[in-house]
Order: structure tokens, then C-alpha cells, then sequence
């Protein structure tokens, strides 16, 4: 039986991924996020709890292959112990989790006869633990405000509305690349227009839903959460072509890892924390 020289694409197929399965998949996670944020906070940090352990399993999973050695339960500690910690002991609860995270990684490898390239998995898990344990514990201290939700809105909506201006702004207008090594698409006329629309939005909606953000405050937040997540974006990707892989994790269909979904909200979680502690 013939074959024809290229096969055609499945259908649903697009940039290598199934788009159908990617939005029913979209779709559960935010309906996920949504309920869990409105319902108690208690239930919204169980939430990111998971998804960033979740996230660490599967970091510890793809970059084993590539020779790059993670330390599953220092990394896992860092997260069970700061995210949850920071709703009931706020920053020492960070803290105790970042202790955790160096003290049993120390531990672990004093007591690990096969140990190899110390410096650099002592390094690697730190730089895991930093990032999807203390940067996630700052949706805990968010979401423990009295407008806990409101503040984890704004500062995921700055992230979303950076990221769809930045499309928007790129494409007809990009000219000047800001890492295109890295990046190839992220130009500085998107960023400029992609943090543009956050804050303007953000200053024109935000102060209208209560007395939580002031015109003044909700640009700020709106800047440093918009800007952060984009430079989140740009890390995310430098470290996968510096180790050589795709993607993060395949826990979700047509999206990758978590971690390959949530990188820029997590380095914007601090941005937009503390950007309204100091102006809120």
C-alpha cells in the first residue's frame, strides 16, 4: 500500500502539541486555581502545594537523564514545608523551609557513599528549591491578606495580560530582541507593550473592586508582576537550553510540566507581593 512523501498532521495538532487536549487541560487547572482561591485559603495554598511538588518530582525526573543529579527529598521538603509554612508562620515559615532544603541536602550527600560533582547538585537542588519552594510560598503570604484573593489575581491577571500584550505589541511592532539566544520572539517593544496594557488595565480596574489598591499601587504591582514574570519566561528558557531539554515535565497534556506552565507567575508571586506591602 502506498504511502504519500509526508504524513499530515494529526488533527488538533499545532506547534507539536494538541491543542484541544491543551485547552480542556487549561480549562481544569483554572477552574482548579479559581475554585480553590474563592472557596478558603487554606484550600488554595493545598493547591500550589501540589502542583509545586508535583513540579519537583517531575524536575528531578527529566534531568536525570541529561547527567544533572536533583535531590528529590530536599527538594520536596523546601516545598512541603515553605508554602504551607508561610500561610501559618508567614516569613519564618520560609525560612524553615529553606533550611530544610540546605541542611538535608548537606546531610544527604554526607551520608551518600556514591557521591558525585557535590558542588553542583548541592547548587542545582538549591536553585529548584529557591524557586518552586520560596517563590510559590509568596501565593501563601498573598492569599493570607484579607483581600488574599484579589492580590493573587492581580498578580497572576498582570502576568496573563503582560503575556497576551506582549503577543500583541511583538508581533507587528518587535524589532529589537532582548535575548535572542534565548528567546527568539521576545522583543523589547513587546515588553514595553506587554507591561504598557497590565499596568494601564490594572490602574483603571483594580481600585474600582474595593479599597485594597490605590491607582498608585495597582500600576506598581501590576509593573513589578509583569515584569517579573517575563523575566521568569526568559529564565526558564535559558536553563532548558542549557541543559538540553524541551520541556520541564509531561504531567500535562499538551502543555509540558508544571513548572513549564507556571515560571514566569512564580517569579512574579514576590514582585507582586512586595511591590504592594510597599505601596499598597
Amino acid at each position: 500500500m502506498g504511502t504519500s512523501d509526508a504524513d499530515p498532521p494529526s488533527r488538533g495538532m499545532v506547534g507539536g502539541r494538541n491543542l484541544p487536549v491543551a485547552i480542556a487541560v487549561g480549562v481544569v487547572l483554572a477552574a482548579l486555581f479559581l475554585g480553590s482561591l474563592f472557596w478558603r485559603a487554606e484550600a488554595f495554598v493545598a493547591v500550589i502545594t501540589v502542583l509545586a511538588a508535583i513540579a519537583a518530582i517531575e524536575v528531578v525526573r527529566v534531568l536525570a537523564p541529561v547527567g544533572v543529579r536533583v535531590l528529590r527529598v530536599p527538594l520536596l521538603l523546601a516545598v512541603l514545608i515553605s508554602v504551607p509554612g508561610a500561610l501559618y508562620l508567614g516569613s519564618a515559615g520560609q525560612g524553615l523551609g529553606m533550611s530544610a532544603l540546605l541542611l538535608t541536602a548537606f546531610l544527604w550527600l554526607l551520608v551518600d557513599r556514591h557521591r558525585t560533582a557535590v558542588t553542583a547538585t548541592l547548587g542545582v537542588t538549591t536553585f529548584f528549591g529557591l524557586w518552586l519552594g520560596l517563590f510559590a510560598s509568596y501565593a501563601s503570604l498573598l492569599v493570607d491578606r484579607p483581600d488574599g484573593a484579589l492580590a493573587v489575581l492581580a498578580v497572576v491577571g498582570a502576568v496573563i495580560l503582560t503575556d497576551i500584550g506582549g503577543y500583541a505589541f511583538g508581533v507587528p511592532f518587535g524589532r529589537h530582541k532582548v535575548a535572542p539566544t534565548i528567546s527568539p520572539g521576545k522583543s523589547w517593544e513587546g515588553l514595553i507593550g506587554g507591561v504598557g496594557v497590565a499596568v494601564v488595565l490594572a490602574v483603571l480596574v483594580l481600585p474600582q473592586l474595593g479599597d485594597t489598591f490605590t491607582p498608585v499601587s495597582a500600576g506598581v504591582v501590576a509593573l513589578a508582576a509583569g515584569g517579573a514574570g517575563f523575566v521568569g519566561d526568559l529564565v526558564q528558557s535559558m536553563v532548558k537550553r542549557d541543559l538540553g531539554v524541551k520541556d520541564l515535565g509531561d504531567v500535562l497534556p499538551g502543555h509540558g510540566g508544571v513548572l513549564d506552565r507556571v515560571d514566569g507567575i512564580l517569579f512574579a508571586l514576590p514582585g507582586g507581593y512586595y511591590g504592594l506591602a510597599l505601596f499598597g
